[in-house]
């Protein structure tokens, strides 16, 4: 096999922890992993991605490959997509695939209020669910595809895990339970290691991490999301991590932009309303229960 071919991929859950799972692997000296992290590939996911050639993926995301054993991206989308299984077993069918796995009720949740940081959402979390199929269905275009508003639908492991293991054997499937990992911060990360079988010795040292933060208004959100554009995710980063965004300010509207949007942040995380958790317990009752006979971990306490 070429130097630059990955052989793992990290594919998801959507706000499950695989941010947090490939910050532990980034400093292990036989692992790599594409410095630039934001936007994920993609690359089995979006269709318009997909159609460019294999060697500019590689080329894109593997170039800086040096002597590291375990090469690999993450793409969180990757769980999701119905084609990824099937585009990654026709390019990489010994690949080793991992799965973090977070309580589908609280995953769904996670999902929305990142959404909504994130400048694409204006209703409640009870409009969204009330209103989740039929929004689907009006998607077009890219956003057909990419479907930013399916809440629930990311988090249907059973569903999607089953489309996997029709091309992939379970032994090239790790899957992890993200309310567990990282408690016992050295073993549970060796665990991953000897999956991908690089030194499970080594001493993981895990980034600082930043305030989860909440939007005052998501109306105002979406506005500043259209104002900034292609330069939003940048000062949403400075906000969290309480930086100066100098280095993205283009004219002197900018600053006054950027004290909104500050200023429209709060850092106090929110409790999901009572009346869509139940919602939510219902609609992932039957996968949860079929998800059970794939996993080897406890999912009892997923309410």
């Amino acid at each position: 096999m070429e130097k630059n071919v990955p052989n793992f991929l990290i594919c998801g859950a959507a706000a499950g922890g695989t941010s947090f799972l490939s910050a532990g692997m980034m400093n292990h000296p036989e692992i790599y992993l594409p410095k630039k992290m934001r936007p994920e590939p993609h690359y089995f996911y979006k269709s318009w991605e997909y159609e460019k050639p294999f060697s500019y993926y590689l080329e894109t995301y593997f170039k800086d490959v040096k002597t590291e054993k375990a090469i690999g991206e993450r793409s969180s989308s990757y769980m999701f997509g119905p084609d990824v299984a099937q585009r990654t077993h026709k390019h990489l069918p010994n690949i080793k695939l991992i799965f973090m796995l977070r309580n589908p009720i609280e995953r769904a949740w996670g999902n929305y209020r990142y959404t909504v940081i994130e400048g694409l959402e204006e209703l409640s979390f009870l409009e969204v669910l009330e209103k989740e199929e039929e929004r689907i269905k009006a998607q077009t275009g890219i956003w057909a595809e990419i479907q930013p508003h399916n809440y629930t639908g990311r988090g249907l492991y059973y569903k999607m895990l089953s489309k996997f293991l029709e091309y992939f054997p379970k032994e090239q499937m790790l899957m992890l339970k993200s309310e567990l990992f990282g408690k016992n911060l050295q073993e549970d990360f060796k665990k991953v290691f000897r999956f991908l079988e690089v030194n499970e010795n080594h001493t993981v040292v895990m980034p600082p991490s930043f305030t989860s933060l909440s939007v005052k208004d998501r109306k105002l959100q979406v506005e500043l999301r259209k104002y900034f554009q292609n330069r939003f995710d940048f000062f949403v980063e400075a906000t969290r991590r309480e930086e100066d965004p100098i280095q993205y300010l283009e004219k002197n509207e900018d600053l006054k932009m950027f004290h909104q949007l500050k200023s429209n942040i709060k850092t106090e995380k929110e409790s999901m309303p009572e009346d869509c958790r139940k919602y939510l317990q219902d609609f992932f009752r039957k996968d949860m229960e079929q998800l059970k006979t794939i996993i080897d971990f406890s999912i009892e306490d997923w309410k």
